[in-house]
């Protein structure tokens, strides 16, 4: 049996926010492990790098195994089954140890934790569950990234449920009444609404963003290769797609859209 424990409440600010943003609080005591919780963050939004941000969560559960949020991003990341099952477990045995929002946050993420192992051990039982999984995000984000403006990517994760939810054209309103002008060039929400844009058929306005994701990056990122290789891809453009694609698989070959899209483009062939 796992003790209760009360960790510090600890506000940080990421991003270069002023010192009055708001930001959810995280039970931990440690400022490494919310230090590389978000540099996590940062590395699978913001760069594309899925094998640096399961790093990054691995690091930060070496300075606070405790850190029950934490625990559950590794969960959603590694890509090991067994390790995932027993997070699962951990994590239903003592999500009663977190209250109030970040409740709301660590619920999503079991929930989102779950699916993964149901998609690798009963594929069916996890289509059964996508909806409501989906429509329980959804719900939890709204509060999340309303109370907590500053929380961008929250904010990222709540325009990818509603996207998979509504769709393109929905999701690009809600983006666009939410977020910032900042938080809009941020490098997430630049290159998912290059996603949304080529998927309404939009491509020119698509190909204007990856490019202005591109420039964000003064060295070699799989991010926005990732983002033109899709945008060529629903332009049916293979073979710029395919070129992108292998780029972006060159410097990151954990990244998991770029495996996707190259699975979808092998099964064209």
């Amino acid at each position: 049996m796992h003790v209760f424990r009360i960790g510090f409440m600890v506000w940080i600010a990421v991003l270069s926010c002023s010192a009055n943003a708001q930001h959810l609080s995280l039970s931990t005591p440690s400022d490494s492990a919310l230090h590389y919780y978000y540099e996590g963050w940062r590395q699978v939004m913001d760069e594309g790098n899925y094998t640096a941000s399961e790093n990054a969560y691995r690091t930060m559960m070496n300075f606070d195994p405790e850190f029950l949020v934490g625990l559950s991003l590794l969960g959603r990341i590694t890509r090991d089954l067994n390790e995932r099952q027993k997070i699962e477990a951990t994590l239903l045995e003592r999500r009663d140890e977190i209250s109030g929002d970040e409740r709301l946050l660590l619920d999503n993420y079991i929930a989102l934790v779950k699916l993964t192992n149901l998609r690798e051990t009963d594929p069916d039982a996890a289509k059964q569950q996508l909806t409501s999984i989906f429509q329980s995000n959804e719900k939890n984000l709204r509060k999340l990234v309303h109370d907590y403006p500053d929380e961008i990517y929250y904010k990222s994760e709540y325009i990818e449920v509603l996207h998979r939810n509504y769709g393109a054209a929905a999701a690009l309103d809600s983006l666009n009444q939410i977020a910032s002008a900042k938080q809009k060039r941020m490098p997430f929400l630049l290159g998912y609404a290059a996603h949304m844009e080529a998927e309404l058929g939009k491509f020119d306005p698509a190909l204007k963003k990856a490019n202005q994701l591109s420039k964000l990056f003064k060295y070699r990122s799989a991010k926005p290769l990732v983002v033109f290789g899709d945008i060529y891809f629903q332009k049916g453009d293979k073979k710029k797609a395919s070129d992108y694609i292998n780029k972006a698989l060159e410097i990151d070959p954990g990244n998991i859209d770029a495996q996707r899209l190259k699975k979808r483009l092998e099964e064209l062939n």
